[in-house]
């Protein structure tokens, strides 16, 4: 089972009131860190992400803060502690707050697409990939730069090492709709699936199945309940 489900913050919403809403919903810990945030939006973004794992550990588990807890690895990957078989990922970028579930390990990356930045790709890509981004038209680049980049940080969710591990240090190569992702010149036993939440950003999820089983909008009003 592999699960994704993403919210949308409102346009112009208030929050203080999102703050007030959310309260409830998140751990005392993870709400008592993001006080200490000197950003207001990215304090926001981590309640969301908290509230949408809870929200689908109680809707596909049946499982209560009472019957977990939530920590962090060595390398800042969150897990669930005091129940097996039950993994999550979050990412955030823009508007939105994305979150996978899984009964095997996963890792999921959302990107807000621009303008490619060349310079960046130069650096931290692997030669193949710039060399394709290079072939390309400027709309056509844009696009792949950002499913490049939104690829490689699902992988590395995934494995659990962020940007310790170089981005160049494996390849991502697109097939008509499948993505592979190759190092040593071997292709990886993984599966990595494009989750079309909005045409203006990339969004992938990298796990051990070969389907995704769904894709969910969520509303706020449905994790706060109010």
């Amino acid at each position: 089972m592999i699960e994704v489900l993403f919210i949308q913050i409102p346009a112009g919403a208030n929050r203080d009131k999102m703050f007030a809403g959310l309260r409830s919903v998140v751990s005392k810990e993870c709400y008592a860190e993001v006080l200490g945030y000197g950003n207001k939006e990215v304090a926001l973004r981590r309640l969301l992400g908290e509230a949408l794992v809870r929200f689908a550990l109680k809707k596909y588990w049946n499982l209560t803060s009472e019957d977990y807890r939530i920590d962090r690895g060595e390398k800042g990957k969150p897990f669930i502690v005091g129940v097996e078989n039950v993994f999550f990922n979050i990412s955030h970028s823009g508007d939105y707050v994305v979150c996978a579930v899984s009964d095997w390990e996963i890792g999921i990356d959302i990107e807000k697409r621009a303008k490619a930045r060349m310079e960046v790709a130069g650096r931290f890509f692997h030669g193949e990939e710039v060399a394709q981004l290079k072939m390309l038209e400027e709309d056509k680049q844009d696009q792949l730069f950002f499913n490049y980049w939104s690829v490689k940080e699902s992988f590395l969710k995934y494995i659990g090492t962020g940007l310790t591990r170089p981005l160049n240090s494996f390849i991502v190569s697109f097939s008509g709709g499948d993505v592979s992702l190759f190092e040593g010149g071997n292709k990886l036993p993984l599966y990595v699936h494009a989750c079309p939440v909005d045409d203006g950003y990339a969004c992938h999820v990298c796990c051990e199945y070969e389907e995704l089983t769904g894709i969910h909008e969520i509303f706020l009003e449905e994790i706060t309940g109010c």
